[in-house]
């Protein structure tokens, strides 16, 4: 078994025949792109699974465990189940001599797994890129989606937005239908629509933000497909939310029209499922006063913002949290932000993006990652580095841990923090879930 990403379709498509290619009997939405893939996907499942179908659904990467990136009708598969279909998986790549990476086991595990379960509509979200993706193995996909696009994985996919968009663009199949959510850059829906085109796509959607009826409730409306007005409350927070949501629910619309199978979803099964979607470690408020041993709530934004478009969003919705609370923002250290991240990530960016004047850091790291061993955390001691040459003047120190951290964070709270953030790395929020646990 490789320990290194290795991209490449060769190894899983052996894998997949060996397994009697369950790959083909699938009807599956395949999601690749940037930022927003697990939220499109969390809302595209609820839908479903309120429609009366039986889903399933593959994010990367996992959470807490690697079973709990594989689920049916939102539910994680048993951890046993999970052990034997992976051991059984692997056996066969190490009896063919495969070379399979551990990605790419995952990946069969859960394709197979859906096979074996008769779902009637399965998920997936790539894991890096899109072409050269181990997901990127269905040749009639329903429907392929891209979701907002930025600059991330660049020793893979390439040093610009068109290099990164060709990439993600990859798992758009002829005759297939696509559908492209709003993209910040231009540069990015200009180059995913002549892929569509060259590829021969038989439908190309193109998808407008939803807007806020009522941002503080979670009101939202849009124009579906026939341009009939649509209403919906959408549970999830941030304005990127806007986004996220109607691309599901154009994806969901253009499904239920082109697919006899799916036609009786109804606008009432989009709402219901829009409504009950939830999606971890996403601007998530959660309490860690078990952690802490405070007797009050004590509230900490937790968000897996890892690249600079993601920590954009996260920090206008931390400024939008500090003007609700009557705040300046300016104040001397309104925000005390938590922060790990992944080697290789562009960190001098993203703490350009997330720092003010006055805010404090506590850099921390992250414990190694389960079934990703290529995974590997920045030394806090550099990432204080780079916040010590940010031109913001912030507090900022390494924390021995995230506990610790957030002790220190919470010993100042209200003296000086007006928000606590937990930030970097969805490794590092998989940390602190597992303390909660």
């Amino acid at each position: 078994m490789s320990t290194n990403i290795n991209l490449g379709l060769t190894r899983i498509y052996s894998l997949l025949d060996l397994l009697d290619k369950p790959h083909q009997r699938l009807s599956v939405i395949h999601i690749a792109g940037t930022n927003g893939k697990g939220s499109v996907s969390a809302y595209i499942d609820q839908i479903i699974i309120k429609s009366g179908f039986k889903t399933a659904r593959f994010n990367s990467p996992h959470l807490i465990e690697p079973y709990d990136s594989i689920r049916i009708n939102g539910q994680p598969i048993q951890k046993d189940d999970y052990t034997k279909t992976y051991n059984f998986i692997n056996s066969i790549n190490s009896n063919n001599n495969i070379g399979a990476s551990s990605f790419e086991l995952l990946t069969a595990t859960a394709i197979w797994w859906f096979d074996f379960q008769k779902v009637d509509l399965a998920i997936i979200e790539v894991g890096l890129g899109g072409r050269l993706d181990a997901t990127n193995v269905f040749e009639s996909p329903n429907i392929s989606i891209i979701t907002s696009i930025g600059m991330d994985h660049m020793n893979f996919l390439g040093n610009s937005i068109e290099s990164i968009s060709k990439e993600k663009a990859g798992i758009m199949k002829t005759g297939c239908k696509v559908v492209i959510a709003p993209q910040i850059e231009q540069v990015a829906e200009n180059t995913l629509k002549k892929c569509s085109e060259d590829i021969g796509c038989s439908h190309i959607i193109f998808v407008k933000p939803a807007t806020w009826k009522s941002e503080m409730v979670g009101l939202a409306s849009m124009d579906l497909l026939d341009k009939t007005h649509f209403e919906f409350f959408i549970p999830l927070k941030g304005d990127f939310q806007l986004e996220n949501a109607a691309t599901a629910v154009l994806a969901i619309d253009l499904l239920r029209k082109a697919e006899p199978k799916f036609s009786i979803i109804t606008n009432d099964h989009i709402k219901d499922g829009i409504t009950c979607a939830q999606w971890p470690g996403r601007l998530q408020w959660v309490d860690v006063s078990k952690i802490i041993k405070l007797s009050k709530t004590s509230q900490v934004l937790v968000d897996g913002a890892h690249n600079p478009s993601a920590a954009k969003a996260l920090r206008n919705y931390v400024d939008k949290q500090l003007q609700l609370q009557n705040k300046e923002i300016t104040k001397t250290c309104n925000v005390c932000w938590i922060f790990a991240a992944t080697k290789e990530k562009d960190i001098s960016k993203i703490l350009e993006l997330l720092m003010r004047n006055g805010d404090s850091l506590f850099a921390v790291s992250f414990t190694n990652v389960e079934g990703m061993p290529w995974v590997k955390c920045y030394d806090p001691q550099v990432i204080l580095e780079y916040a010590n040459s940010l031109e913001s003047k912030i507090n900022s120190k390494v924390v021995e841990n995230l506990g610790e951290a957030l002790r220190q964070a919470f010993v100042s709270y209200n003296k000086q923090y007006r928000i606590v953030v937990l930030c970097g790395s969805l490794y590092l929020v998989a940390d602190l879930f597992r303390m909660l646990q």
